[in-house]
């Protein structure tokens, strides 16, 4: 009797493991399936405008599902500052050109119905461009030296990195449920790196525009690689 309890159990913990390790072996055997959530891209649109650390803007958002939304847009800001400045007695006009600007793909994850976290990546477009020249003759004794010898001063800087990652929080909702219209703004702050300076210049000024004084200014201003946005935007559900 014994041996056959023996003999039982063992064939019953050998049929546990051939159920096992069929099992195991026809899950091995199937091959993996990704699903991903359908997207209804008959509904759900909506286009917005504007205003921002970036400047003025518009953008098309689509909403993914109840918590995601995507969105892509573009704003742009150029601007001019003309001055006249003295500096240790010498009369200088400088100008500078500035833009700011970007192209944003990001999306949204909401949290609440009204409040969301949200990133992506900016085509980077902030820029400026500072020309500076002489206007009034120098007197060194009996020798004068006219604006146009000493030349022209240009100098650049542009975000070192042109992919800009940036991350943020929001209120409001640009896909109401009941209603066509809505608000939302968002704060955050875009990475974009320490700044890029490249410069060239005309006459006496020739010897400044060198890599060394480039390599200056990025070093002076390597800590400013942070930008803020800030953003309030008006949208309508087009469906």
């Amino acid at each position: 009797m014994a041996k056959k309890s023996i003999i039982k159990n063992k064939s019953i913990v050998l049929a546990i493991v051939l159920t096992m390790t069929g099992g195991i072996m026809a899950g091995w055997s199937q091959t993996p399936k990704f699903y991903f959530p359908q997207v209804d891209w008959t509904t759900g649109w909506a286009a917005g405008v504007r205003v921002s650390t970036l400047g003025p803007g518009i953008e098309g958002i689509k909403s993914i599902n109840a918590n995601w939304n995507a969105r892509l847009g573009v704003s742009l800001l150029p601007f001019q500052i003309d001055r006249h400045m003295t500096i240790s007695n010498l009369d200088l006009d400088v100008t500078t050109q500035n833009r700011v600007g970007g192209i944003n793909l990001q999306g949204d994850f909401f949290y609440k119905p009204w409040f969301y976290f949200t990133g992506g990546v900016l085509l980077d477009l902030v820029q400026s461009k500072v020309t500076m020249n002489l206007t009034d003759t120098v007197q060194y004794g009996d020798i004068s030296i006219y604006p146009d010898q000493v030349g022209t001063l240009n100098a650049r800087v542009r975000p070192g990195c042109m992919i800009a990652p940036f991350l943020g929080i929001g209120l409001g909702n640009p896909m109401p449920l009941n209603r066509k219209w809505s608000f939302n703004a968002e704060l955050g702050v875009i990475y974009h790196g320490k700044p890029d300076f490249t410069m060239d210049a005309e006459g006496m000024l020739n010897p400044s525009a060198s890599a060394h004084n480039e390599k200056a200014l990025e070093n002076t201003f390597g800590g400013y690689r942070f930008y803020p946005l800030f953003s309030m935007q008006l949208n309508y559900r087009i469906r």
